[in-house]
């Protein structure tokens, strides 16, 4: 290599590194925003319970209705962690966190990523809108970050023959202390187990042997990291976690996260985007997809159709699979094509900016976007910031009223502000909360079926005993429980407070 073709190879390795550490400020950036969400204070309770009982909480006392029984806290380590940062730093060292993570997981991404490096940021940029929509402070955040890890792991070894795949094990212990998340990561195990099924399908007797080795590892590290979760205070209990949550039948219609995808939605449209860029690229890459690949969008891409929660993980195993493709339809058309071959290779992928003005640039943009990310950090997560917003959230007045006018009887709350009620409101347990996996149809449903103020609603309040109501002004049973017996005790633009009328 002549001394020129070495500089221009070191300012290009130097403006890949500069556009690497621009796009991460910019997730930053994006990340980093007020640090509140409904499951955030129920996760912070069970965070201070832990810390102050030195034992993981593995059974329910912040509710009535499940008062008691055994409760799989597979996120019990990040709560100590979450439970200290709020000590420590309260509302900013939230933020900060979910911003750091979010900036990782999209490093993690960035390292599996092929073609330049104008390309890999704008893939990052489209990956990042996608999962902003589940970044917020609670454990789910860490999955998203872990699932990244094992697909670069697993991305390593199948293609750059890399074999780091004794780090998966623990990976997936310290996962299952984190957060119930690890299926994500055993699905792509999975997946990637399928890809050589289908891929000695494809290619024919002669590469038999080949995937077949490949396969029996991929066998053999499913069951070693399958066995690796129940290395948890929760033990064998880990297993019940995927089948827990799935057979809640009524979380699509009870909570929006559960919900399937809605595309009239602008805040849900890049996940669309983003598999019309993955099958664009597939149809044009040139070659044969490989089966890894074509099983890891079609299940995490179904995922995410079903249940936009799985956004997050969609974008996490996508973006380097759409980043490698897309470069490939790139080449393709290209090399089909003199004219634009000449074109491309002689301007904006593989021509640097002159040294000092590209450096000049890239550090000037990287200054200023992380002073505008280290000023918003500050600014969404001071307590006068974070109070407005939650009010406009949480019902913060008739917690207020409700501590200095104590009632009678068991609480019944709508179920995003139970997570709220368990941090502010300690003294009464709730009828529900966030934690789907422990309340099960029969809590869900029933909580659904009062605020609904469908047939039967009457008969579950007075089998819980309920003595007060507080939910929002819209709900349906609002304007059918002073017709039964109830008096509205307390209403505001969040909530309204009914209390059953002793007489009745």
């Amino acid at each position: 290599m002549t001394g020129i073709a070495r500089e221009t190879a070191n300012e290009r390795k130097n403006s890949d590194r500069l556009i690497f550490v621009l796009i991460l400020v910019l997730v930053f950036l994006m990340a980093a925003r007020t640090p509140l969400d409904t499951d955030l204070w129920w996760h912070l309770r069970a965070g201070e319970v832990t810390l102050q009982s030195a034992h993981p909480m593995l059974t329910d006392t912040l509710s009535f209705t499940r008062e008691g029984n055994p409760w799989i806290n597979h996120s019990w380590l990040s709560e100590v962690g979450m439970a200290l940062l709020f000590r420590v730093g309260g509302y900013l060292a939230l933020s900060a966190i979910v911003a750091l993570v979010a900036a990782a997981s999209m490093a993690v991404l960035y390292q599996q990523m092929t073609g330049p490096a104008l390309l890999r940021a704008f893939v990052i940029l489209l990956a990042t809108l996608v999962a902003a929509v589940v970044w917020s402070p609670r454990p789910q955040i860490l999955s998203l970050l872990l699932l990244a890890v094992c697909a670069l792991i697993l991305d390593d070894f199948r293609r750059k023959e890399i074999n780091h795949l004794w780090l998966l094990p623990p990976l997936f212990v310290l996962w299952s202390n984190l957060h119930g998340g690890y299926p994500l990561g055993l699905g792509l195990i999975g997946a990637f187990m399928a890809g050589e099924f289908i891929d000695a399908l494809f290619e024919g007797r002669p590469s038999w042997q080949k995937h077949w080795s490949q396969m029996r590892k991929y066998t053999i590290l499913l069951v070693v990291c399958g066995l690796a979760v129940v290395v948890n205070p929760n033990g064998l209990n880990m297993w019940k976690i995927p089948f827990q949550t799935m057979s809640v039948a009524v979380l699509q219609n009870a909570i929006p996260e559960w919900a399937s995808a809605d595309f009239h939605d602008l805040v849900q449209q890049p996940f669309l985007w983003m598999i019309i860029a993955v099958f664009a690229s597939f149809s044009m890459a040139g070659r044969r997809i490989d089966g890894a690949d074509w099983i890891t969008i079609l299940m995490f891409g179904a995922a995410g159709l079903i249940a936009r929660r799985n956004f997050g993980p969609f974008a996490m195993v996508a973006a380097p699979i759409l980043s490698r493709y897309f470069w490939q339809a790139v080449c393709a058309i290209c090399d089909a094509n003199l004219w634009l071959k000449r074109r491309v290779s002689g301007t904006s992928l593989n021509r640097t900016i002159p040294k000092h003005l590209s450096k000049a640039i890239n550090l000037s943009l990287m200054a200023l976007i992380g002073f505008i990310a280290i000023i918003k950090l500050f600014v969404v997560s001071q307590p006068q910031f974070v109070n407005v917003y939650e009010q406009t959230l949480f019902p913060v007045d008739a917690v207020s009223w409700l501590k200095e006018n104590p009632q009678k009887g068991n609480l019944f709350n709508s179920y995003s502000w139970g997570g709220y009620l368990t941090w502010a409101y300690p003294d009464k347990k709730v009828f529900v909360d966030g934690r789907t996996d422990l309340f099960g149809d029969k809590i869900i449903g029933d909580w659904l079926t009062v605020t609904e103020a469908s047939q039967g609603w009457q008969d579950i309040l007075d089998q819980w005993q309920i003595g007060t109501v507080l939910v929002e002004p819209d709900r349906p049973v609002v304007k059918v429980l002073s017709e039964n017996g109830w008096r509205l005790l307390y209403r505001d633009h969040t909530a309204v407070i009914f209390q059953k009328d002793p007489a009745e």
